[in-house]
């Protein structure tokens, strides 16, 4: 067969053949070419599917990448805006502190200071910034000195044992186990070490240098730190944070503003039920000028406190806000302390802060 006849997929007849078996050659023939160029065809369909599909999932991750990396710095972005807002807060909360000290001789829950700021738009408060339409500030202040302060259960190094039954009571108030005050007790005298110890000639003994060697746990700051004392209940820390504070000096509880359980602890033979219609009488009748007018209330357990022990002003406070600046909430507390009453400007002191 002739190459020209090839070529022109003419297929002569083998010699004693057939014209049907010619055909089916040609068929077969052509058949199995159009079977290879549909394979490949379909083959460099996948490839083609196969690279689209890839680029976009690499295209997409690159995209996605992108995004969080921006809602990355923009939440970064908002957070810090936030934070100098409620620094603008805190000034505020001292500015109103100073101006109370100016005014009033007594602390109460009747003065501005203790009245919430409900949640407000700063535009609203004055502010022009571009931020003011934006975010939203809310804040509260809390005396410190209504609660039972730990730091009263040590002094030099040596338990008060009259502090100690007074964290007893209240522990009992609350239906605490026992132990809860003896351990917070324990905590807080290994926690505070007792003055140096010298020698006549004034140098530190031996003795007291391998005393202070010692290691010892950290001190207590925050109410909820006891949850970290051994043998507390969890359950027992709840109950219990909202009735103490552990202050940077021993302090007088202040009778305008502590809850009735820290009323009935701090006054001995004082009940509970007299200690709620003590706190309902103020509340009703008028709050106390002075420590006189306490003991007058209280009738003959008057005489069973002394003026360390309780007050009607406070120099410590809590001060909480919070700030909504978009998808961002950013919550502080801060303890502030505040400088004694006649004794120059009032400045108030910052001790610590904490985002919450």
């Amino acid at each position: 067969m002739s190459a020209r006849t090839r070529a022109s997929g003419f297929y002569p007849l083998p010699h004693g053949g057939r014209a049907g078996e010619g055909a089916r050659e040609w068929r077969k023939h052509h058949g199995a070419a159009r079977l290879g160029r549909a394979a490949q065809s379909g083959a460099a369909v996948l490839m083609a599917l196969f690279v689209a599909a890839l680029a976009t999932m690499i295209i997409t991750g690159l995209f996605y990448r992108q995004f969080v990396l921006l809602r990355t710095i923009e939440n970064q972005q908002l957070t810090s805006q936030s934070r100098l807002l409620l620094r603008g807060a805190l000034d505020w909360g001292r500015a109103i502190l100073r101006e109370d000290a100016l005014r009033s001789q007594y602390d109460a829950l009747s003065e501005p200071w203790s009245q919430p700021l409900a949640e407000t738009r700063l535009d609203q408060l004055g502010e022009t910034g571009s931020l003011a339409a934006l975010a939203t500030i809310a804040g509260s202040m809390e005396d410190a000195q209504g609660r039972f302060n730990l730091r009263n259960l040590v002094e030099n190094g040596q338990v008060i044992e009259r502090e100690v039954e007074a964290l007893q009571r209240l522990v009992s108030l609350l239906q605490l186990p026992e132990a809860t005050a003896d351990l917070i007790t324990q905590r807080m005298l290994q926690a505070m070490p007792a003055a140096v110890a010298t020698d006549p000639s004034g140098r530190v003994t031996d003795a007291e240098l391998r005393e202070r060697d010692k290691p010892r746990p950290l001190p207590l700051m925050l109410p909820q730190d006891i949850a970290g004392i051994s043998g507390i209940n969890p359950a027992a820390v709840q109950r219990l944070a909202p009735y103490i504070v552990v202050l940077d000096e021993r302090t007088a509880l202040n009778t305008n503003t502590a809850a009735p359980e820290t009323l009935a602890a701090r006054v001995p033979e004082l009940t509970l039920a007299e200690a709620r219609t003590l706190v309902a009488e103020r509340e009703r009748l008028a709050y106390f000028n002075n420590t006189a007018e306490v003991r007058t209330r209280l009738g003959a357990k008057g005489a069973l406190v002394t003026d360390s022990e309780i007050s009607t002003a406070s120099r410590f406070f809590f001060i909480r806000g919070e700030v909504k600046l978009d998808r961002a909430i950013t919550r502080m507390e801060a303890l502030v302390k505040r400088a004694i009453p006649g004794q120059g400007q009032q400045a108030v002191t910052v001790l610590w802060t904490r985002e919450i």
